[in-house]
């Protein structure tokens, strides 16, 4: 998005992962915050994509996830969203071992219905673009 001239910011909740996209992209502003809380101190945004953003919220939370996104958001900017597609705890996804260490990702599928549910009044849902990846739903809502 950068190289096409759009200017972007990145937010993510894991230190590690910021460090990551830090060293890729250097000339790209990132914060560390949760998804859940209020970041719009960074300003207000034409566009969002949440690639996986959701797949740790619990679907009751989903509600405050847009609404903190909709206060970013300027109104009839779009917002493009990768889930996995399914209904709430995904076990299998959510138990992992890393360096011989067990931990508890708690995965979250979402259904479209659900999406469109947390997203009312904020969002209008307005279509759903391809996806290549087995089991994973990509949509697009608009600001209202």
């Amino acid at each position: 998005m950068a190289d096409a001239g759009h200017e972007v910011v990145g937010i993510d909740f894991s230190e590690e992962s910021l460090k990551i996209a830090r060293q890729k992209n250097p000339d790209i502003t990132f914060y560390r915050e949760d998804i859940l809380c209020d970041y719009s101190y960074i300003g207000v945004v034409k566009g969002i994509i949440v690639i996986a953003g959701l797949v740790h919220i619990e679907t009751i939370k989903l509600p405050l996830a847009f609404e903190q996104m909709g206060k970013v958001l300027k109104k009839d900017g779009k917002f493009l969203i990768s889930v996995r597609e399914g209904v709430g705890r995904m076990t299998d996804k959510s138990l992992c071992e890393i360096v011989g260490e067990q931990y508890d990702r708690n995965f979250i599928a979402h259904t479209l219905e659900e999406l469109k549910i947390a997203a009312d009044g904020l969002f209008s849902y307005q279509c759903e673009l391809k996806s290549d990846i087995c089991g994973w739903k990509n949509y697009v809502f608009n600001r209202i």
